[in-house]
């Protein structure tokens, strides 16, 4: 770029400068004032979750799962259902005829329908133990929005103190420069840097709005009133251990793999009682007729057994016990591995609040004394321009990684208790989490079965 070129866009800063200072300051301005008066109440994390409960507890998903259950209990006590059977042999007036009327019932020796009553019984125990991993899934999806909303306010204060920070050092820039002792260049980067703060200002005030919306669409609203407004200390989640425990003592994941090693062992009773013969019972009575018009009533009782020699569900038997074995080895094997992961998660949250507090008590408070003492000394004539400037970029870097540091920390706590929940923390932080999860719902409560009854 020409010297003539930089004079000319120094110029026309120049001469732009107030009207363009003016009208961001009040931009600003505006944007909070905007934002402190629509908000009405500082919103809990417990108000957001009982929020959302209400609004999922419109979508019946439960009380359906229940009635399907319900039904299967009452499906699976059912017997199989008797067959009705008559035949006629001969329609000729001189022929003899012969009428025979039969009713063959199954019976059920050997527990079949026992082994559906019991699987019917363990799907209506499962259904109750997902609704809780369901309602815990929930909260944390709740719990990692609200933080996102929390984080971003806290971050756009942070703004917006580094805004104020900038425009003391601009003041004290352009005294300088009256005063004739710094170049008009080294105006002009300060006021570059104060333009630079209102557009971080700007993008997170639009950080907290997005925040906000996606907070309230968890209940099917757009309310941009909501805030949280906690403090840093109290913005850490101390609690992360505590719900670990919580959650492992609860032991959702443990309980619902006990349900499924005995669903596969229930299975395979009900294909060994199917392999069985299990006998049909048939009452009837034959009715004769003679051509001399003489009728002969005689009573049927008889008993057909299957005989099992191909099909004896062999194969069937054998792939129910193989997964069930599976199931034993991989509930062994995922409490270990899970128990390991979540207290390596744990020591990095630690790990995490060790460098928050250092940051929040010492090094930004630090920070803002060095700067200002630096600010001071440059109106003096003390400190050169570049001793402002890194001063106030290493409290800006402070402030803005006591921020990543809160980001960081949430994460680890949503990971640390989903993993205690035995579920994928992508399933909990994803946009779209809640969604997800009632959608898999939905496909779920498809796939229910029918369990036992009938022919």
């Amino acid at each position: 770029m020409s010297k003539n070129k930089l004079y000319q866009d120094t110029s026309i800063l120049n001469l732009c400068w107030p009207a363009f200072r003016t009208g961001i300051v009040l931009s600003a301005m505006i944007s909070l004032s905007t934002f402190a008066v629509a908000s009405t109440q500082d919103l809990t994390l417990k108000q957001a979750i009982d929020q959302v409960n209400q609004y999922q507890a419109s979508q019946n998903f439960w009380e359906t799962q229940k009635s399907i259950n319900a039904a299967n209990i009452q499906q699976s006590k059912l017997f199989k259902n008797p067959e009705f059977s008559i035949e006629q042999t001969g329609f000729g007036s001189n022929n003899d005829k012969e009428l025979a009327i039969g009713i063959s019932q199954p019976l059920d020796i050997f527990g079949e329908r026992k082994a559906n009553q019991k699987l019917a019984s363990i799907s209506a125990d499962k259904t109750a133990l997902k609704q809780k991993i369901y309602q815990a899934q929930v909260e944390l999806a709740v719990k990692y929005v609200w933080s996102q909303l929390a984080i971003a306010e806290l971050e756009k204060n942070i703004v917006h103190e580094q805004l104020r920070v900038s425009e003391e050092n601009m003041n004290a820039i352009e005294k300088r420069f009256n005063a004739g002792s710094i170049a008009q260049v080294d105006v002009n980067r300060a006021r570059l840097s104060y333009a630079e703060n209102i557009r971080l200002f700007r993008q997170a005030d639009l950080q907290v709005q997005v925040a906000t919306q996606q907070l309230s669409n968890l209940w099917g609203t757009s309310d941009k009133s909501l805030q949280i407004n906690l403090s840093p200390q109290k913005l850490w989640p101390k609690s992360a251990h505590q719900q670990v425990q919580e959650y492992l003592a609860d032991n959702y994941v443990e309980k619902y793999r006990v349900l499924q090693v005995l669903e596969s062992q229930v299975t395979v009773d009900q294909l060994k009682a199917k392999a069985r013969p299990n006998p049909t019972l048939n009452l009837g009575v034959n009715r004769t007729q003679s051509m001399e018009n003489s009728t002969q009533n005689q009573w049927v009782v008889g008993v057909s057994v299957p005989l099992n020699i191909f099909d004896r569900q062999q194969n069937g038997i054998k792939i129910a016990q193989e997964k069930m074995n599976l199931l034993e080895r991989q509930k062994d094997f995922y409490l270990k591995q899970n128990a390991l992961q979540i207290g390596t998660v744990l020591t990095e949250l630690q790990g995490l609040e060790v460098q928050f507090k250092v940051v929040n008590d010492t090094q930004i408070p630090l920070a803002a004394e060095v700067q200002s003492k630096t600010l001071q000394g440059f109106l003096a004539g003390k400190f050169a321009l570049s001793d402002v400037q890194q001063a106030t970029l290493q409290l800006q870097d402070i402030r803005l990684r006591k921020i990543q540091l809160l980001r960081d920390g949430w994460q680890k706590a949503i990971e640390a208790e989903s993993l205690s929940l035995g579920i994928s923390p992508s399933e909990v932080m994803s946009k779209d989490a809640i969604a997800q999860l009632n959608q898999n719902l939905w496909q779920d409560i498809q796939a229910m079965p029918v369990i036992g009854g009938g022919n």
